[in-house]
């Protein structure tokens, strides 16, 4: 897929890159279990269901949430979406909008050993990390989607425009969606469904 960034923010572009670390990041403090700062919570104990799922596999992540998904978000024509880095098995996939170049839409997808770690991983943990990137407040858990999903609005430290993100668990798998701007959560909600939807 071709990657076109000249017309985006670069300031949006900039802290969007800042993510492929950030997501090392959540790799490494996830195999250590939770963090010492973090809180238990009966949403975030696995269950013996959750623990004998059966592993998913994580693919390109831009075949989870597409070009034509980005489109429907922006109510644009797809040919307005770029793509804005991707590489395979990177687990990250950026997409811009040519008609609004402070939009961005930000899709990270870590694939764990198996469902009892990446239950381990606590919300608290995720929106620490990335905390640097995006202000982020009002958490919530949201039932009905995948095992277990938390939404929070956000402030973008590289535009101060306010989004939303989710992060959002399958079985093994952990996909988190930052959509920037946005009013609200609604999106983030229906680009999770869609793309666990994509999970195999």
């Amino acid at each position: 897929m071709t990657t076109h960034n000249a017309s985006l923010d670069p300031r949006l572009r900039r802290g969007f890159a800042v993510a492929v670390v950030a997501l090392a990041a959540v790799a490494i403090s996830a195999c250590g279990g939770p963090s010492s700062g973090s809180t238990s919570s009966s949403q975030s104990t696995p269950t013996p269901a959750k623990q004998a799922s059966k592993n998913l596999t994580l693919p390109d992540i831009c075949t989870l949430v597409t070009t034509d998904d980005a489109a429907k978000i922006w109510n644009v024509d797809k040919t307005q979406v770029m793509n804005m880095g991707s590489a395979a098995g990177a687990g990250l996939c950026i997409y811009g909008n040519q008609a609004s170049p402070q939009d961005g839409l930000l899709v990270i997808g870590q694939s764990y050993p198996d469902a009892t770690s990446a239950q381990a991983v606590q919300p608290e943990q995720l929106a620490a990390i990335y905390s640097r990137l995006y202000g982020i407040s009002n958490a919530k858990s949201v039932s009905g989607i995948g095992d277990k999903a938390f939404e929070y609005t956000t402030t973008s430290a590289a535009t101060g425009s306010s989004g939303a993100a989710i992060f959002v668990f399958k079985a093994n798998i952990l996909i988190m969606i930052i959509l920037s701007p946005a009013s609200d959560t609604s999106g983030v909600e229906s680009l999770a469904r869609t793309a666990l939807s994509r999970l195999s």
